[in-house]
């Protein structure tokens, strides 16, 4: 089996190229290393796999990768990832996100190849809010029907605002759809190789800010609350998918969505990571279409593929804070 990463060096695309190196499958990774922590990235990919096939290249240029190559199936992680730099650059964010997206996603069907996408619980749009919610000391929840369960996939993806993040995104997720592939919805996404950044990684900015002896500023009032999924989970449950959808019962995966998140469980307020990490964080004003609660109901992904999360919170959070440690060469 032969597969293109898109957004190879990027968090998501790095632990997947080392997986399935290391199940045998021929990898040819892909990224235009302009985001945070790529180029490192690349390079512990070059160290680990010498023989590994890395391509520099821009979303645009995709395409031809995917028709010369002619793999089997397409992981597409490439993208712009930041609502707030959406909301400054929306040509920016939907040339990336959604003509890229579609860009890959013919290629690959001219190919014969599946694609399975990283989507964003954003396609949900300020729906998230309208939802009731309770309010304690440490954090926000919702109320009623959502409450533990989380928002299930037929949740309205018709909201009056999404961001011009969530627009793009839900754009490249149809168009995945449309043409045979899965979309994932992810959630909050936490591990090694990721190099957050104030607008997008919190978990891993937060960690760096406290080891670094920066001040961490918080967007709002800390309560928000989301649910923290660790990258190796990530790992099998889209190696689940790439089984699947290449296998004998293919069709039955084609076109469908999966809401992808750590569960009740693993849902963590700001505030509360914050006095884990005993930070006295600084606040300002809250951000543009900021949800107060995501967590997702992961129900149909646990059924489809036998998956469920298995790195608990307190785990995930020391390695994620020793890895961090590491990589600033403090560990």
């Amino acid at each position: 089996m032969k597969i293109v990463v898109t957004g190879a060096a990027g968090f998501i695309g790095t632990n997947m190229v080392r997986r399935l190196i290391k199940e045998g499958i021929e990898v040819v990774a892909v990224d235009s290393l302009a985001r945070n922590g790529t180029t490192k990235n690349l390079e512990s990919l070059r160290r680990d796999f010498p023989a590994l096939k890395f391509e520099q290249k821009e979303i645009e240029d995709m395409p031809a990768v995917i028709h010369r190559e002619r793999p089997d199936l397409v992981f597409h992680f490439a993208a712009q990832v930041a609502v707030t730099s959406s909301v400054v650059s929306p040509a920016r964010d939907f040339k990336i996100n959604a003509e890229g997206s579609f860009g890959v996603v013919i290629a690959a069907a001219e190919v014969g190849a599946p694609v399975i996408y990283t989507s964003t619980n954003k396609v949900y749009g300020d729906n998230v809010n309208r939802v009731p919610i309770t309010e304690t000391e440490s954090r926000y929840d919702f109320g009623g029907e959502f409450f533990k369960d989380g928002l299930p996939e037929g949740f309205s993806i018709d909201a009056a605002h999404h961001t011009p993040y969530g627009i793009s995104k839900l754009i490249g997720e149809m168009y995945v759809r449309e043409y045979g592939g899965i979309a994932n919805r992810c959630s909050c996404m936490y591990g090694p190789y990721q190099f957050g950044v104030v607008d997008q990684g919190w978990m891993s900015h937060i960690a760096t800010n406290k080891l670094s002896g920066r001040p961490t500023i918080i967007y709002g009032d800390g309560k928000q609350v989301r649910d923290a999924l660790h990258v190796e989970d990530v790992m099998d449950l889209f190696l689940s998918q790439m089984r699947a959808i290449t296998g004998k019962d293919a069709a039955q995966y084609r076109g469908e969505v999966y809401n992808v998140g750590g569960g009740y469980g693993n849902t963590v307020s700001l505030l509360e990571l914050c006095r884990r990490w005993e930070i006295t964080p600084q606040f300002g004003d809250w951000r543009p279409a900021d949800q107060k609660v995501f967590y997702c109901n992961i129900s149909k992904a646990e059924t489809a593929f036998g998956w469920k999360p298995k790195v608990g919170l307190d785990q995930g959070l020391t390695e994620l804070y020793a890895w961090t440690e590491k990589s600033l060469g403090l560990g």
